[in-house]
């Protein structure tokens, strides 16, 4: 699958992210939000990783990660904070997924290069594996985490990090689909109020579905205005995306994914096993069934 993006744009998604341990299973969740109605997501399944492609905000090229788990059961979603000249936290986010083995060597990996001096656009980072769940929020020249034995949310601002005042501050061009700081705080508050109660995948799913009154930047389900030019960087919900993975007594774990194409209100999640066993032909055949 290939990112379909006209020459000279560039992207930075708009997301509800958020993580729940349920019993001897994680779900990880994402809605991907974004401006450009025909975008077509890029995966990449191989012996170590399976992963929806980020974007390059500069260039608008597939690269690093946006959503993804890896061999070991470490699963990763990001949500954009703001868009800066840094370099591009899916590129991050990639490292992680193919270096890492549980949520305390990610963080560890984060704030190794962030000390060393790399710098990335904001961003949040949630992470699940089979033991917790967490938000690494990335700022500037800082990391914070958040941990949690339950679950974990995450929208287009910080919670720990001090950058409230910057993003109330930012322009819509560096906001983008991020929308205002306002609009960010409701939704991963509905969003956080509804997983609180979640028990099962349809669960999430309804969650992923939520709807403001306005269907916009507020929506954890994101529909286009009905006048884009009046508010150009609304965007809508084009991915939604959910992973879980069960683990037995003996640490072996199955690991599937849904996906919708376009908005979940209205798209049929489709699902798929994660065997980082099969030959490269049938990951090829499993990565062209996506939707």
């Amino acid at each position: 699958m290939k990112t379909v993006l006209a020459d000279g744009e560039c992207m930075s998604g708009a997301c509800t992210a958020g993580a729940k341990v349920i019993g001897n299973r994680y779900l990880i969740f994402k809605n991907r939000d974004l401006i450009w109605p025909d975008f077509l997501d890029s995966v990449v399944f191989d012996d170590q990783v399976l992963l929806v492609e980020g974007a390059d905000v500069e260039s608008g090229l597939a690269t690093g990660a946006a959503f993804g788990v890896n061999v070991h059961g470490l699963a990763a979603a990001n949500t954009t904070v703001l868009i800066s000249d840094d370099a591009p936290y899916d590129d991050l986010m990639e490292r992680v997924l193919r270096n890492c083995v549980d949520i305390e060597s990610a963080h560890e990996l984060i704030t190794t290069e962030i000390e060393a001096g790399f710098r990335y656009q904001w961003s949040n980072f949630i992470l699940a594996d089979p033991g917790q769940v967490a938000a690494v929020e990335i700022g500037t020249d800082h990391a914070e985490i958040e941990l949690d034995s339950t679950m974990i949310v995450r929208t287009n601002h910080h919670l720990l990090l001090p950058t409230s005042d910057v993003l109330k501050r930012a322009s819509a061009e560096a906001r983008e689909a991020g929308g205002p700081l306002a609009t960010s705080q409701k939704r991963r508050q509905i969003a956080s109020n509804i997983l609180a109660s979640a028990r099962s995948t349809m669960d999430i799913m309804d969650l992923l579905s939520t709807h403001s009154e306005g269907r916009g930047f507020d929506s954890i389900c994101r529909h286009y205005p009905q006048d884009p030019r009046q508010n150009p960087y609304q965007g809508s919900t084009v991915y939604s995306y959910i992973l879980e993975a069960e683990w037995d007594e003996d640490g072996d774990l199955e690991i599937r994914i849904h996906v919708a194409k376009g908005t979940p209100c209205s798209s049929t999640y489709m699902d798929f096993p994660v065997d980082f066993s099969l030959p490269p032909t049938e990951k090829e055949d499993l990565i062209r069934s996506f939707p």
